[in-house]
């Protein structure tokens, strides 16, 4: 081999050191990117149950309170029920999995509050199914609906949240507020 050889070998083994550095780092950005995404179309998903069964569990909740408006008894009374607090066990799982899959504490918060809301109107359908109400129809109806009212509040608060949590997560870091 010649002298004149050697720095151009040289070049060339460092050259591809570099290639082959830039190309790792490239597969690495490129993991990291999917892994992000992958995350974050897990936290969509986790969110988008959690409307879907608080939703769930409110028209449980109207339909068992039309049932008990229509004074039906027996099995269909029962049923109703039934599918109300299968509903409300729903809710409840992907609200804890919710607040285990993720950290953003603004939704977390309005889960709870949402939470809150629909026991309430809970409480409501629950009382008159087990026969502990005011005897005045009115007042009875008027407490559903403000309740209900109240859960329909909360839940767009929640879905507000979310959607702003979910936007923070697919902005660059140096987007952030506070970077």
């Amino acid at each position: 081999m010649s002298v004149q050889t050697l720095p151009g070998t040289a070049g060339a083994v460092w050259a591809g050191s570099v290639t082959a550095k830039s190309q790792r780092q490239q597969t690495r950005d490129q993991l990291d990117a999917t892994h992000l995404r992958w995350k974050l179309d897990n936290k969509r998903d986790v969110y988008l149950q959690l409307l879907k069964c608080a939703s769930m569990w409110q028209s449980a909740s109207w339909e068992l309170h039309n049932v008990l408006s229509l004074s039906i008894d027996g099995d269909e009374r029962a049923e109703t029920r039934r599918r109300k607090v299968g509903r409300w066990q729903e809710f409840a799982a992907m609200e804890t999995a919710a607040k285990v899959f993720t950290t953003d504490t603004a939704v977390q918060e309005a889960a709870d509050q949402l939470q809150r809301t629909l026991l309430a109107l809970d409480r409501v359908t629950e009382d008159r199914y087990h026969g502990r109400e005011p005897s005045e129809p009115d007042s009875r109806e008027e407490a559903f609906r403000t309740r209900s009212q109240a859960c329909s509040a909360a839940t767009a608060t929640l879905a507000s949240e979310i959607e702003t949590a979910l936007s923070l997560a697919t902005m660059p870091p140096s987007a952030m507020p506070g970077s």
